[in-house]
């Protein structure tokens, strides 16, 4: 997930400077809070995400089996609250990129590059949309799953094919995101004064609070 996450930041950041060139100052206010709410999803996506891999381990399902009856309870119920406001956010996101109709008057192929690399009509095992799609659906329709099945929604966040995690690479995948949040970050305080930045970032993080499960 972490890696797809940075491919699509990294697209979306390709496109931020041309927000300068939006004339109407409310467009572009607009924008500038669509690319902001963009940045605290995904913000919010590998934080979260980092604490839940870094608490699971390389074999979430395993740990959760050596533990007694209440005490995985206690767990699963911990890491379900983190996989169901990332399926949120992942859905968000999606959402927020695909519909930022100001990113695609500026540049008309950007929300078509996005698609190919979120995934949906990839022959991939592994996909953003594929991830997004199961930890989504896991809000609506939630099921009584086994404690494996539970922990192995760790191992699918992550983008594992398996119950096994790859800490090194999840760390490294982790690890270049942060670098193009930051990035991505600079590219946008550069659009606006700081009181102006002050201003729209509150209301990008109330936007993508809205998308937290209640």
């Amino acid at each position: 997930m972490f890696l797809q996450l940075k491919g699509v930041l990294d697209l979306v950041g390709s496109a931020v400077n041309q927000i300068q060139k939006i004339g109407a100052a409310r467009e572009r206010e607009e924008a500038v809070i669509g690319v902001l709410t963009v940045y605290f999803l995904l913000k919010d996506c590998v934080d979260e995400g980092e604490a839940l891999v870094a608490e699971a381990g390389p074999e979430p399902v395993r740990n959760i089996e050596r533990l007694d009856a209440n005490e995985a309870l206690s767990v699963l119920a911990r890491w379900d609250a983190v996989i169901r406001r990332q399926g949120m956010r992942l859905y968000a996101l999606q959402g927020c990129i695909l519909g930022e109709q100001h990113l695609s008057i500026i540049n008309p192929h950007l929300q078509e590059r996005i698609s190919n690399l979120v995934g949906d009509k990839m022959q991939r095992t592994v996909t953003l949309h594929g991830i997004g799609s199961a930890l989504f659906f896991r809000n609506l329709f939630p099921i009584a799953d086994t404690n494996a099945e539970k922990a192995r929604y760790v191992a699918l966040m992550a983008g594992a094919e398996g119950d096994i995690l790859d800490l090194l690479r999840i760390d490294r995948e982790i690890a270049g995101l942060r670098e193009s949040l930051g990035e991505f970050r600079e590219v946008v305080t550069r659009l606006v004064s700081n009181e102006e930045l002050l201003r729209l970032s509150r209301r990008a993080r109330e936007r993508a609070n809205m998308h937290e499960p209640g």
